[in-house]
C-alpha cells in the first residue's frame, strides 16, 4: 500500500468512528417490548387502584345508608308495636284480636330484620374499643331483653364464668355475637321437650377465652352446617330475620381475631364454640373499619 492509499484508509476509518458516535446503538432485541410491558402493567395497576377506590366509596355509601335506614325504620316500628298493644287491651273481639296477632307477627319479623341490619353495620364498620368484660352481667342483660319472647318462659338459662379472671375484649362486638347466638337458641327451642335449657359458659385458657352456648333445641341438619354462617342463609322456615344473624356472628368473631365452630344435630340441639384472644391492651383490635371513614 502506498502513502496515498494509507491516507484514504485513515480518513475512512475516522469517518466511520465519527458515524458510530453520532448514530445511536440499536436497542437489544426484546428491550422495547419489555418497556412496553412495564408501562402496560403500570397502567393496569393504576386502573385497578382507581376501581378499588370507587368500590370502597360505593361500599361506604351503602354502609351509611344501611346504618341510617335501620335507625329510621326502628322508630315507626316501635310505635306500631305500642299501638297494637293498646288495641289488644281495648278489644275482646276474636276477629280483631286475630288481625292484631298478624300485625304483631309481621312487625316482629320486620323488627328482627332491622336489628340484624343494625348489628351488621355495628360489627362490620364501627370503631373498636377494648374494655373489661363483666361476662355474667353482659349475658344476663342479653337474656333479659328476650323476656317478651313467647318461648322465654319454657327455657331454663344457666350462666357460668370465672369472674376472677380479667377478661378484655371489644364489648360491643362481643355483645352482638352473644346476642345473636342466644337469640337463636331461644327462637329455635324444641316445644316437644319437657325441659328446655340454654347454657352459656366462659372459660379462660391461657391468653384466649373460650365461650360456649349449648342448647337442647330443634338442632340444625348436618347438610346445613357449612352454610349457616353465610349471608342470608336460613336453615329453618321458623327463621324470622333476613338470614344475617349467624353471618354477623362470624363477622364479629373475625374482627376479634377469633374463630367460631358449631356442632348440631336435629332433635338434640346445638353447641356454638367461640374462641377469642384476651386483649387487655387493645392491641389485637382493628381500628381501621369505622363507619364513615
Amino acid at each position: 500500500m502506498n502513502w496515498v492509499d494509507a491516507c484514504l484508509t485513515f480518513d475512512q476509518t475516522i469517518e466511520g468512528a465519527m458515524d458510530n458516535q453520532e448514530k445511536p446503538m440499536p436497542a437489544p432485541m426484546g428491550t422495547e417490548s419489555t418497556e412496553n410491558g412495564v408501562d402496560s402493567r403500570g397502567r393496569l395497576e393504576q386502573l385497578l387502584r382507581e376501581k378499588d377506590d370507587e368500590l370502597a366509596k360505593v361500599n361506604r355509601r351503602m354502609e351509611k345508608f344501611l346504618y341510617s335506614a335501620s335507625h329510621d325504620l326502628r322508630s315507626p316500628l316501635t310505635s306500631i308495636m305500642g299501638l297494637t298493644n293498646l288495641m289488644r287491651m281495648e278489644t275482646h273481639e276474636p276477629v280483631l284480636l286475630g288481625y292484631i296477632e298478624r300485625i304483631d307477627d309481621s312487625t316482629a319479623r320486620l323488627e328482627k330484620i332491622v336489628r340484624d341490619l343494625m348489628g351488621f353495620t355495628r360489627t362490620s364498620y364501627q370503631r373498636s374499643d377494648s374494655r373489661k368484660i363483666e361476662f355474667i352481667k353482659l349475658v344476663q342483660d342479653i337474656i333479659d331483653r328476650h323476656r317478651a319472647d313467647p318461648a322465654f318462659r319454657y327455657i331454663r338459662f344457666e350462666v357460668e364464668s370465672d369472674e376472677t379472671f380479667p377478661f378484655y375484649a371489644d364489648y360491643d362486638r362481643l355483645e352482638i355475637i352473644l346476642e345473636n347466638i342466644i337469640a337463636n337458641a331461644i327462637h329455635f327451642y324444641d316445644p316437644h321437650k319437657t325441659r328446655s335449657f340454654v347454657r352459656i359458659t366462659m372459660v379462660p385458657h391461657g391468653q384466649r377465652i373460650h365461650i360456649e352456648v349449648l342448647d337442647n333445641g330443634i338442632g340444625i341438619a348436618a347438610e346445613h352446617h357449612h352454610n349457616i354462617f353465610n349471608m342470608f342463609f336460613k336453615a329453618s322456615e321458623r327463621s324470622r330475620g333476613a338470614g344475617l344473624g349467624l353471618y354477623i356472628v362470624k363477622e364479629g368473631v373475625d374482627k376479634l381475631h377469633g374463630h367460631v365452630q358449631v356442632e348440631s344435630e336435629v332433635g338434640f340441639g346445638s353447641l356454638f364454640r367461640v374462641t377469642i384472644p384476651n386483649d387487655p391492651k387493645g392491641r389485637l383490635i382493628s381500628r381501621k373499619m369505622q363507619l364513615g371513614q
